[in-house]
């Protein structure tokens, strides 16, 4: 990738899942672990467990970012929808004891990485940062916290779509995130690691966009982003002189 010109931005605006820390290992090894606390999943597999949670999971997410369901609503169903298609009888108590067992565990997956911690501080010496994500203020807040970021991202900094009412790639969530921080698309950096919400959603806005693709996918449409990079830590590398040493 091309050295990117730091002196270009007013401010970096991060995605959080999957960019900031891995979301999709954390997520799998807290179903893991939620999985070994109840006897009556004992026997099912967990990449079936997994694979079906998921699609539930993807299927409710509409009707969750369109604030048809709130987060507990949302959470309750994704867990009774998989245990009626894998066959587990499971009265509601069981299901949001499953429900807050998994929150729990999911969260306590969470590390902090001490090496792009330390970058992401000196960075925030030379650009404004935020983090604009597809998420709940249930646990959005609790993750920052996990990942030891919240003297560099604090509250005001994060957008989150529940709040706003609005989800990546619509461009009010954007635009809201550029109002708050008090920037201008121009001047403006996304790094995320979705290509349609990140990249596509900051695009439509006339953002500059930094796709962090871990497996090397092609870009599945023709707008491509200005920078791409494997992992956030790349990042620093990717500055130039100019910008963090």
């Amino acid at each position: 990738m091309e050295h990117l010109n730091l002196e270009q931005y007013d401010l970096f605006l991060f995605d959080l899942d999957d960019t900031l820390f891995d979301h999709s290992e954390t997520y799998e090894n807290g179903l893991v672990d939620t999985i070994h606390q109840f006897h009556s999943l004992q026997e099912i597999g967990h990449s079936e467990f997994i694979q079906t949670f998921t699609k539930h999971n993807h299927l409710l997410w509409p009707r969750f970012s369109s604030n048809e369901l709130n987060f507990h609503e949302f959470s309750f169903l994704r867990i009774k929808n998989t245990l009626k298609e894998l066959n587990v009888s499971a009265e509601k108590d069981l299901s949001l004891k499953f429900v807050k067992t998994f929150q729990s565990s999911y969260l306590e997956r969470i590390r902090p990485s001490q090496k792009l911690n330390e970058f992401l501080f000196e960075l925030s010496k030379r650009v404004g940062l935020g983090i604009v994500t597809n998420g709940t203020v249930f646990n959005v807040f609790d993750k920052v916290d996990r990942l030891g970021l919240c003297s560099i991202f604090p509250e005001t900094s994060v957008i989150v779509s529940e709040k706003i009412g609005s989800p990546k790639p619509n461009k009010e969530i954007f635009q809201h995130a550029l109002n708050v921080l008090g920037s201008t698309a121009d001047k403006t950096l996304f790094i995320g690691d979705n290509y349609f919400t990140d990249i596509l959603g900051a695009k439509s806005l006339g953002l500059d966009t930094l796709w962090i693709n871990r497996y090397e996918y092609e870009c599945p449409q023709k707008e491509k982003p200005d920078y791409i990079l494997r992992h956030v830590g790349d990042l620093k590398n990717a500055i130039n002189q100019n910008g963090v040493e």
